[in-house]
C-alpha cells in the first residue's frame, strides 16, 4: 500500500495537470514550496492544511488520499 503522502502527492499532481506551480500554488492558497514539497512527499502536512485544501477543491478529506 502506498503511504499517505504518496498518495496526496498523487492527488496534487492530478489536479495541477501541466499549470505552472506558481499559478496552481496562488490559485488554490496554497505556497509554491508547499506545492513542491508535496509533489515530492517531502512534507508533513498539518491539519489545517488538508481542511484548506478540501475546502478549495470542495472534496471530502478521504478525497485527498486516493486508492492505489
Amino acid at each position: 500500500m502506498r503511504q499517505l503522502r504518496g498518495r496526496l502527492a498523487i492527488f496534487i499532481k492530478t489536479k495541477r495537470g501541466d499549470q505552472p506551480l506558481r499559478d496552481f500554488a496562488k490559485r488554490y492558497g496554497l505556497s509554491k514550496d508547499t506545492v513542491s514539497r508535496i509533489e515530492s512527499e517531502e512534507q508533513n502536512v498539518t491539519i489545517d492544511t488538508l481542511q484548506h485544501m478540501c475546502k478549495v477543491f470542495h472534496c471530502d478529506i478521504s478525497d485527498l488520499f486516493p486508492p492505489d
